[in-house]
């Protein structure tokens, strides 16, 4: 590799700068992995080239945006640190062993991150024994960011605060299952790990690198909870979605109807309703009556409709005048693409490439006129 100079070679890929030209020292266009952990640290640096080194594919860096090169790296070390500053803060000296609750007094969100751990822990491994390492790297990453820190954490955290009961079950699940994080990523960011290890208040392996690999435990493979769990997830997901499409104000307190599509669903919203309520900003979910008046629309993935009032949460008549402003522009847009596709010369001698983007244009817009009427229509405007 030369001395201080950077050619990273992972499987078939190589590093290479945004013209594809391989770093080297006689080019002159070589990046000094030394400079690159003084400014983003050394887990940032082996992070972003593992995660985005896919077998047969070239890693892109640019010598002169380090930061658009090493930043998801360095966020994802800073999230990882926070998460465990968080969970370190609110532990006792000694957590009562995950084991020896019991299992009866899980909510549906902690069984439902156990099985999400017990799935990525089998996910990791596999890519690791196929040397797939940016699979295994990218699956603890969703895992840790996606799931652990804004889901489960937000889940428990008034169980953390001590205004709600079961915080010493929500206290020993985060130790198993943020330690099961770190060890998953040991291999890929050691030093941030080691640190974070070092400090979990509970009996294991005092290095890291010296501790055993994790292994699924099948006592806690729960479908049924990542199914339920996902339709409560559907559910804030939509209300915040509307939130946005509508422009509701953050400080705004809505209630929401969901008319649930089977059995399971029911059972999902009542045994996460409060959780439902915290994480949409909801006054009242209702799972019962008729959608009426004006209001957002969506339908979860197992057909549970929902439909959020906003006739007292935004200024209607305002928000009419902006969609129809938008759909008139995108009217404007479209009447442009179909000139273009109607005429005969452009269609037969313009490259197809550039034919099939004026098709991809006018369909995409098409789709967003759609989507801009049905608002329309749902605001009775």
């Amino acid at each position: 590799m030369g001395d201080r100079t950077f050619a990273a070679v992972y499987m078939n890929g190589i590093v290479r700068d945004p013209q594809h030209r391989a770093f080297s020292k006689s080019l002159g266009n070589g990046i000094d992995p030394l400079d690159v952990v003084a400014q983003y640290g050394a887990d940032a640096l082996r992070f972003t080239i593992v995660a985005g080194a896919a077998a047969g594919t070239d890693v892109i860096m640019d010598r002169n945006d380090l930061d658009a090169t090493f930043a998801a790296g360095r966020n994802f070390a800073n999230k990882l640190w926070n998460v465990g500053r968080l969970i370190l803060s609110h532990l006792p000296e000694a957590p009562t062993p995950l084991a020896e609750h019991d299992r009866a007094a899980f909510t549906l969100g902690d069984r439902w991150i156990l099985a999400r751990c017990q799935r990525v822990v089998r996910e990791t491994t596999a890519a690791l024994d196929r040397m797939r390492l940016n699979d295994a790297a990218n699956t603890v990453y969703h895992f840790v960011w996606d799931e652990l820190a804004d889901w489960y954490l937000e889940h428990v955290k008034p169980r953390l605060y001590g205004a709600a009961p079961g915080g010493d079950v929500a206290r020993s699940i985060l130790v198993d299952v943020f330690g099961t994080a770190l060890q998953l990523l040991h291999p890929v960011m050691p030093f941030i790990t080691e640190e974070l290890w070092g400090h979990l208040p509970a009996e294991h392996s005092p290095l890291l690198a010296g501790a055993r690999w994790p292994e699924a435990d099948p006592t806690y493979d729960d479908e049924e909870a990542e199914t339920a769990f996902g339709l409560v997830q559907g559910l804030v997901g939509a209300v915040r979605t509307i939130r946005a499409e509508y422009r509701v104000p953050p400080a705004a307190t809505l209630t929401a109807m969901a008319a649930p599509a089977g059995a399971a669903a029911a059972r999902a919203f009542a045994a996460e309703r409060e959780t439902i309520l915290r994480l949409a900003k909801l006054e009242a979910l209702e799972t019962a009556g008729d959608a009426e008046g004006i209001g957002g629309h969506a339908v979860l993935a197992d057909g549970t409709a929902v439909f959020v009032p906003l006739g007292e949460a935004i200024d209607v008549e305002r928000e009419c005048t902006r969609l129809r402003d938008e759909h008139d522009r995108i009217e404007g847009l479209l009447a442009g693409v179909h000139r273009k596709l109607a005429n005969e010369n452009f269609v037969t001698r313009a490259p197809a490439e550039v034919v099939e983007r004026e098709r991809d244009k006018e369909r995409s817009w098409r789709e967003q006129q759609d989507t801009l009427a049905a608002k329309l229509r749902a605001l009775g405007c």
